[in-house]
C-alpha cells in the first residue's frame, strides 16, 4: 500500500491536492471499483469517452468540493446531451477540468464510507447510509483504523439500515464485500497518515459488478493545504 500511495502522490497535477479523477485512480489502484471515466482538460467538450452511455458529466477540480450543491453534476446523458452539459460546465467553472463517467445502474440504498482525523485519537473510518441525505440519516458507525474483517462486519451490523443486507424486500446486496471494501479503505487511511484530513466516498452503490464508488473526495491535511 505504501508504494502505491507514494507513486500516486508523485503523479498528482497539484502536490497533495487531488481532484476526483485522481482520487478514483488511487482507489482503482488498491483494488476498489469505480465507474469507467476520463478527465477532460478545461474547455474540452467534444472528446468521445470511449465507453457506452448513458453518461455522467461533472466538474473535476480540487477547488470544487460540493459539486452537486453548485450544479456541477449532470446525470443520465446521451451523447448529444453530454456535449451540451460539458459546455455548461465549462461556462460555469472556467479553468476547471471535467470528468465524464459511465452511469452505473444499482439496487438498494446508497452507502457512504469516509474517514477523518480525530485530534486526540488519530484517523478513524466511518460507514453508514449515504447519498445526498447522509446528514439527515445520521446512521453511521465509527472505528479507529486499521480494522479487520470481523470489525468491519460489526460496523455494518450496528447500522439501522442493516436489514437491507439480509434480503429485505428481495434485495441481494453483499455485506461481506462491503466489509472488505471497508478494510481496504482503512488500510489506505492508515497509510495516508497526515496527508489528509478527510476522505469521503459517497455514494457507494451495489450494482451488476459489485460495490462501486460513484463519488470520491480527499481533503488534504493542514500541513499540505498551502503547498
Amino acid at each position: 500500500m505504501n508504494t502505491i500511495v507514494q507513486k500516486w502522490r508523485s503523479g498528482l497535477a497539484e502536490p497533495d491536492r487531488p481532484d476526483e479523477y485522481e482520487v478514483k485512480c488511487l482507489l482503482a489502484d488498491i483494488g476498489l471499483r469505480v465507474p469507467p471515466g476520463i478527465r477532460l482538460a478545461p474547455g474540452e467538450c467534444q472528446v468521445p469517452p470511449g465507453f457506452p452511455g448513458p453518461f455522467v458529466a461533472k466538474v473535476c477540480s480540487p477547488d470544487v468540493v460540493h459539486k452537486t450543491d453548485l450544479q456541477g453534476v449532470y446525470l443520465n446523458l446521451g451523447a448529444a446531451e453530454l456535449a451540451a452539459a460539458l459546455q455548461e460546465l465549462n461556462s460555469a467553472f472556467p479553468g476547471a477540468g471535467n470528468l465524464v463517467e459511465q452511469m452505473v445502474p444499482f439496487d438498494g440504498p446508497e452507502m457512504i464510507v469516509g474517514s477523518l482525523v480525530d485530534p486526540g485519537f488519530g484517523p478513524a473510518i466511518m460507514v453508514g447510509a449515504g447519498g445526498i441525505l447522509t446528514e439527515i440519516h445520521q446512521d453511521v458507525a465509527f472505528r479507529l483504523v486499521p480494522i479487520g474483517d470481523a470489525e468491519a462486519c460489526r460496523m455494518l451490523a450496528e447500522l439501522k439500515i442493516y436489514p437491507v443486507f439480509r434480503g429485505y424486500r428481495g434485495l441481494r446486496l453483499d455485506p461481506a464485500s462491503l466489509a472488505e471494501l471497508l478494510v481496504i479503505v482503512s488500510r489506505l487511511v492508515d497509510t495516508l497518515g497526515s496527508i489528509f484530513d478527510q476522505l469521503d466516498l459517497n455514494p457507494i452503490v451495489w450494482g451488476p459488478d459489485g460495490w462501486t464508488i460513484l463519488d470520491a473526495k480527499l481533503v488534504p491535511g493542514a500541513l499540505h493545504k498551502d503547498g
